[in-house]
């Protein structure tokens, strides 16, 4: 029922945003406007008229590396390029770049300073830190238990015990340890009941072949291929254990040797993610911007949109005002404990590490102005929307 849930909440959230963008768009001018921002954070057209122009010159920011581990090239980190094309990066001085990291080194590549921040699984953030690593989550960008298993819709495959005797395909070997116990938790023994294939990014491929039989992945990669055609449906792990999931993670010596860089960069973040919720059209035709080689169906992209939306907010609109109210990338430690507890059980670090040495909510500002991301977010002005209908 849950994966059935998840599509339809998806679908129903995606039909919200769109008529909430045909009636914005009634005020607007289509996708004829010049290409707003871009990359290195520089400010974009077409928003609203209290937007802060007085950002720093280009030249003047301070550099900073995020570091995804998988490819760039998706609508996944939408709320990142809305902060980076709306401005609010420069806004605070910072020039912000996104970039790949080779498997799960991008933890050590915050370790050794070669970027400022990452966005791993807790469970790899805290084997991290387990091995030594000056690892530290300052903002949660996840506040669900997002990961999951995808199936296609003839598989036969409609719980997880029905994953019994089945192909995983994961895109890096050290993926595991991010499932594994959701599958123990369902009653199942990652080591015998299932086989693990590293498919790299043909993995999406394989399984819509049949050549294998389940993906791993998450809600807003699961919405992103539903809206590019692939037959799969979603077998919810947050449904298993409600934890936590992905947060921001930088090294722990900026906190003292540069705290106002993050606290900066997580106050911009926040607005980013805040744009994403407040018009998920805005979000997805920003991203498609950057983006042209991803070829989706307008409809498929504001529903991954919505996907982010879900992942970074909640399921449900109580869960998602609570959040907001609460201060966007405030960390919930009983979610925290959870998912500290069974990474010792299942043996992914040795023993339990004191949660205050690995996630804070000190740089968490909850005092910005919504209301003129809200502004913003509504006056938007599309620049590749019509390219998609």
């Amino acid at each position: 029922m849950r994966k059935v849930q998840i599509t339809l909440l998806i679908a129903v959230l995606w039909l919200v945003a769109v008529l909430a963008g045909c009636a914005q768009n009634s005020t607007q001018s289509g996708g004829s406007n010049s290409a707003g921002g871009n990359a290195s954070g520089g400010q974009g057209t077409g928003t609203a008229p209290g937007t802060n122009t007085a950002a720093p010159a280009a030249g003047n920011l301070q550099k900073v590396t995020v570091v995804v581990p998988r490819t760039v090239e998706v609508l996944d980190d939408a709320h990142i390029w809305s902060a980076i094309k709306m401005g609010y990066f420069a806004e605070e001085g910072l020039d912000v770049k996104i970039e790949q990291s080779f498997g799960t080194t991008d933890t050590k590549m915050v370790a050794l300073k070669n970027a400022q921040f990452a966005l791993p699984s807790p469970n790899f953030l805290f084997m991290g830190i387990e091995n030594g690593l000056p690892l530290k989550a300052v903002f949660q960008n996840d506040s669900i238990n997002i990961f999951g298993m995808a199936v296609r819709s003839d598989s036969g495959i409609k719980t997880w015990k029905d994953m019994k005797g089945k192909k995983v395909a994961l895109g890096d070997a050290a993926w595991a340890n991010i499932i594994n116990p959701t599958l123990i938790a369902a009653g199942l023994d990652p080591e015998k009941d299932v086989e693990y294939v590293v498919a790299g990014e043909n993995r999406f491929q394989m399984v819509q072949e049949g050549k294998l039989d389940i993906l791993f992945t998450w809600v807003a990669e699961y919405s992103q291929l539903k809206g590019q055609g692939f037959d799969f449906e979603y077998i919810d792990g947050n449904e298993i254990l409600p934890y936590t999931s992905n947060p921001l993670v930088t090294n722990a010596e900026y906190l003292t040797e540069d705290p106002e860089m993050v606290r900066k960069f997580v106050r911009a973040l926040a607005k980013g993610m805040y744009f994403v919720k407040m018009n998920p059209e805005a979000a997805a035709d920003l991203t498609l911007e950057q983006f042209p080689s991803i070829k989706i169906p307008w409809d498929g992209a504001v529903g991954a949109m919505m996907g982010r939306v879900y992942q970074g907010f909640g399921l449900s609109e109580a869960d998602q005002q609570k959040i907001v109210d609460g201060g966007i990338g405030i960390a919930d430690m009983d979610k925290w404990k959870l998912n500290m507890d069974w990474a010792v059980k299942t043996g992914i670090i040795k023993k339990e590490i004191p949660l205050d040495q690995v996630v804070t909510n000190d740089f968490v500002d909850k005092t910005w102005d919504k209301s003129k991301v809200e502004a913003e977010a509504k006056n938007y002005v599309f620049k590749v929307k019509d390219k998609y209908q």
